[in-house]
């Protein structure tokens, strides 16, 4: 009896943030790009997708730009809605597996408002949301207002960001720029020594914290997939979902 609080603990955890640092989470960038949102991820098995969020007469619209913003196009039509159907499909899992699911949730601007109005529309199904870490991104409040969000809600950290270590459990992963490391790349050749030793430095540096690496800004090719693998790049993001998938299923 006496293990149960921490097996129960690690059991939440393990759900709550994802996979373990060692494993491989591939990553669907942009995601509301694709021509089928959500699903043309989710049917390959995606560990996590991404979608910018804007804030528009209310609702939650999916976008890149705000010039492109609709309400035609919104969080719930195009990610909520499936997810449930696939949640009770599934008996409580997002994948039939058992496997969890990470939405990345990207806040272009009025992040405080949009948080008002994704907390309204989440609340009702967070029983049915259990095994999805909703991560909040970009325009985010600042680390000492973490606690101040509800326990659903995760936050995507920052290289450079300091933390107490109270505003740190809330953060599901940390990530950087790949400019943050170098000049832009284009995954055709080899990456420097010097740019692979500086990212090799801060994935070690996240991981003796126990928190899980992304680098956004990072080639679609398959090179490149093979270098962030190589220097321990727990999320692997890409537009080419095909091509990811392909290399995680078929490693060399």
């Amino acid at each position: 009896m006496k293990n149960i609080p921490f097996f129960f603990v690690f059991f939440i955890s393990f759900f709550l943030l994802g996979k373990s640092i060692s494993a491989q989470i591939i990553h669907s960038h942009n995601d509301y790009e694709q021509k089928q949102p959500f699903f043309a991820a989710y049917n390959l098995g995606f560990d996590s997708i991404e979608a910018d969020l804007y804030l528009k007469d209310g609702e939650l619209c999916v976008a890149h730009d705000q010039k492109d913003v609709s309400t035609d196009r919104t969080l719930k039509k195009l990610y909520i809605e499936p997810l449930l159907t696939k949640i009770k499909e599934n008996g409580g899992y997002p994948y039939s597996n058992k496997k969890s699911l990470q939405l990345l949730l990207d806040l272009k601007k009025d992040g405080k408002d949009i948080l008002k109005v994704l907390y309204k529309e989440l609340k009702p199904y967070q029983k049915e949301l259990r095994h999805v870490t909703i991560s909040i991104s970009g325009d985010m409040p600042p680390p000492d207002e973490f606690e101040n969000y509800d326990k659903m809600f995760f936050f995507d950290g920052r290289k450079n960001l300091i933390y107490s270590k109270k505003a740190f459990k809330k953060v599901s992963l940390v990530s950087a720029s790949f400019l943050d490391f170098g000049k832009y790349w284009t995954g055709k050749m080899p990456l420097s020594d010097d740019v692979s030793e500086k990212i090799r430095i801060f994935v070690e540096e996240m991981h003796a914290k126990n928190k899980k690496v992304r680098i956004w800004g990072t080639p679609n090719t398959t090179l490149a997939y093979e270098t962030l693998q190589k220097l321990k790049v727990d999320i692997i993001g890409t537009d080419d979902l095909a091509l990811l998938r392909n290399f995680i299923d078929n490693p060399k």
